[in-house]
């Protein structure tokens, strides 16, 4: 039974609720909440009161319908995140570090591993993604220089990585799967922007079904869910027991979870494995498709196709950074981009992305390229920062908590850095706490900061 049904069937009861939420199931609205939310969405907002089930226990209702999400994606368990893939994350590494545990984490991961780094204690061992410097982009990962570290640090435990990345690049999981096998390596994938691949392959293969142990997805940055909803996978090979995560997931959720973004993330999930469903995805890979076709012919404009996620559609434009691409289609098309870097801007696509918007984009880009060379008479330097070996001085568990002066960005070389620096979105860290600063950290955070905190 789906949650939506069992809401309907329980509300039949009439029961009189004396408990949580005090709005009472929208008895009471505030005036400016019920006018953009409307009385349906507190119609279904209840606490874990008898028969509603218990998150962090679930034996009713809510463990059918992770029990059902599981059937569907073909995993061993299945966990509702109701405050995003952020949980996921870490409550996968609470399953499978201890403190002082080695785990090897690609670098162009995001920043809720560090804070997973932070809670569990776990030591972290840095490997760098290929990258590409003509985009401005990390992407996959390179099997042999992955073996080549694992072989060479033998107590690591587990391996975290991205995929796809965060502009859709793929990493050939079934490979890096069979690596981390052979050394007795946890695979975690981060796999937040991949929740549209179980329902169509031909987007993306999922991880779960390459080999993966563990799983997150977000099914609100492309499946249509309402933020933060999120998803945790295992496979039906991994021996972590369920309870080791629901453990996990119980020190970091809520006792009051959102029981609107439950009953979503189950409508989404059902929704995506319905008929209706696939001809949604079906329409939009067309519709992205005739996107790109029809862009590619646009002089002056590159669109990025090399193994990616065509859902994230990554363009640049000759003589004109990704800055200056991105803030041109804000100020003179009133567009708005994922993100941007220094070479190219990023625009995401899910189950909302219909035509009509891709055909606005189509001629703005139309529009500004026929323009290009007026438009970029004006150069701004942008600085890029990628591709340095980190050196890590203290885990970020072993600073966390401990004194720290704020120096000129200038003045900070060979210091231990006491903040988390990453430009968001996408997260991805530029360094973290318990690193020495380096010249490039420097060179590249000159005129974006003026101070940085330092280890006393």
């Amino acid at each position: 039974m789906a949650l939506t049904d069992f809401i309907k069937k329980y509300r039949k009861n009439k029961r009189v609720l004396f408990t949580t939420p005090s709005h009472g199931q929208g008895n009471f609205i505030v005036p400016e909440c019920k006018k953009y939310l409307g009385s349906k969405f507190y119609s279904c907002d209840y606490s874990e009161i008898e028969e509603m089930d218990n998150l962090s226990n679930p034996t009713g209702i809510l463990k059918a319908i992770q029990d059902s999400a599981a059937y569907i994606y073909d995993a061993k368990d299945a966990f509702f995140l109701t405050n995003g893939a952020t949980s996921g994350i870490i409550a996968a590494m609470y399953s499978v570090l201890c403190r002082g545990d080695k785990v090897l984490i690609a670098r162009n991961c995001h920043k809720s591993i560090y804070n997973g780094l932070v809670l569990t204690g776990a030591v972290p061992v840095w490997i760098l993604p290929q990258y590409n410097r003509e985009w401005g982009i990390y992407e996959s990962i390179n099997i042999d220089y992955l073996e080549e570290t694992l072989s060479r640090n033998r107590d690591i435990k587990a391996f975290i990585m991205t995929n796809p990345t965060y502009e859709g690049a793929m990493s050939d999981i079934y490979r890096i799967s069979s690596v981390c096998k052979k050394y007795s390596v946890f695979l975690i994938v981060d796999e937040a922007h991949g929740a549209l691949w179980n329902f169509h392959k031909a987007i993306g293969t999922p991880a779960l079904v390459q080999g993966a142990d563990i799983v997150v997805q977000s099914l609100h940055k492309t499946a249509g869910a309402l933020n933060p909803s999120s998803i945790l996978l295992v496979n039906k090979d991994c021996k972590i027991p369920r309870e080791r995560f629901q453990e996990a997931l119980n020190l970091i959720t809520t006792t009051s979870p959102s029981y609107p973004l439950l009953l979503n993330i189950d409508a989404t999930i059902n929704y995506l494995d319905s008929d209706k469903g696939w001809q949604k995805l079906v329409e939009l890979t067309k519709n992205v498709n005739r996107f790109i076709r029809a862009v590619k012919n646009i002089p002056n404009l590159q669109v990025y196709q090399y193994n990616n996620d065509i859902t994230k559609i990554l363009i640049k434009v000759t003589n004109m950074s990704g800055f200056e691409l991105s803030d041109i289609l804000f100020s003179k098309y009133d567009i708005e981009d994922e993100c941007a870097n220094e070479k190219s801007v990023l625009f995401l696509t899910g189950l909302g992305t219909d035509k009509v918007k891709l055909k606005k984009l189509e001629k703005a880009l139309n529009s500004l390229c026929s323009e290009y060379i007026k438009i970029t008479d004006e150069k701004r330097e942008y600085k890029e920062f990628y591709n340095t070996e980190p050196r890590v001085r203290y885990t970020p568990n072993a600073v966390w908590g401990r004194k720290y002066k704020e120096l000129e960005v200038k003045y900070s070389m060979s210091r231990v850095c006491m903040e988390l620096i990453c430009d968001y979105p996408p997260g991805i860290p530029v360094i973290i706490p318990g690193e020495v600063i380096k010249k490039e950290h420097i060179e590249y955070l000159e005129g974006k900061k003026a101070t940085v905190k330092v280890l006393l």
